[in-house]
């Protein structure tokens, strides 16, 4: 059975395209049918995984959604899918972000994306979506196709209270999607030992603990990951023994265990 898992924060520069391209790559490792949706204008996965031009790419997840909307008609996934480093890929552009003000005028615009990934999800064991950092129409589309959310926060004070808002927005939508739930609340770019670090760790266990996963696995900072960025890799295809690499392979342990 195929886990639609959505990565998911309001706020920009997190590291969700970081954990979305890593858990996606890792899971494709183990020999697992993978789909990584890139559902953000920025298009940073389509440039690291599909090693694009964004904008030279023709048929996107934008056009995709465009034709459901205008025409009830889902393209052939092999007409848009790029297929590199074990992972199946539905890119995306900067004509992503037109699209929020089509989806306001017509009905049941909160299921658009749901559409497309009910149609492919039986050909994939996992379908991770890396999501733009705004809530909205889209996000709305994400949380209502998604079985489940992995919350990205960056190891900040100001990064875990901007939290509230979006398990806000997460509780309305499971009212429709029951069966949405949050995998975990993810640390990331942490520097151990710091008295910023300890801080978060505090503020979150005290917030969100009592009702909300907090991974164990904690994404520690590390130059490497901008430095393999440069070359359009990801830090577990440049650098292996990275300790970032690790601690997402320690998160997709858990992930598993999750199931």
């Amino acid at each position: 059975m195929s886990k639609v898992i959505a990565i998911v924060n309001e706020k920009g520069g997190v590291g969700k395209t970081t954990t979305a391209t890593n858990l996606a790559y890792l899971i494709g490792k183990q020999n697992k049918r993978v789909l990584l949706i890139d559902f953000d204008g920025q298009a940073n996965a389509t440039i690291l995984i599909g090693n694009k031009n964004p904008n030279q790419i023709t048929t996107t997840i934008s056009t995709i959604l465009n034709n459901i909307i205008d025409k009830n008609y889902i393209i052939e996934k092999e007409e848009v899918i790029i297929k590199n480093k074990g992972i199946d890929l539905i890119p995306s552009n900067a004509n992503l972000f037109s699209l929020e003000s089509k989806l306001t005028t017509i009905p049941f615009r909160e299921y658009i994306l749901k559409k497309l990934i009910d149609n492919i999800k039986g050909y994939y064991d996992y379908i991770i979506i890396d999501c733009m950092p705004q809530i909205g129409t889209p996000m709305i589309n994400v949380m209502i196709a998604s079985d489940s959310l992995i919350i990205p926060t960056q190891s900040e004070i100001l990064s875990v209270k901007g939290l509230t808002e979006l398990i806000r927005h997460y509780l309305m939508i499971k009212r429709v999607n029951e069966k949405l739930k949050i995998d975990g609340i993810l640390i990331t770019m942490d520097s151990k030992n710091t008295k910023t670090s300890k801080e978060v760790k505090k503020l979150l266990n005290s917030s969100f603990k009592e009702n909300i996963n907090i991974f164990n696995t904690v994404i520690p900072n590390s130059i490497k990951v901008a430095e393999a960025n440069v070359y359009k890799q990801i830090i577990c295809e440049y650098l292996p023994t990275n300790k970032v690499c690790k601690a997402y392979e320690n998160l997709l342990k858990e992930l598993i265990e999750i199931g």
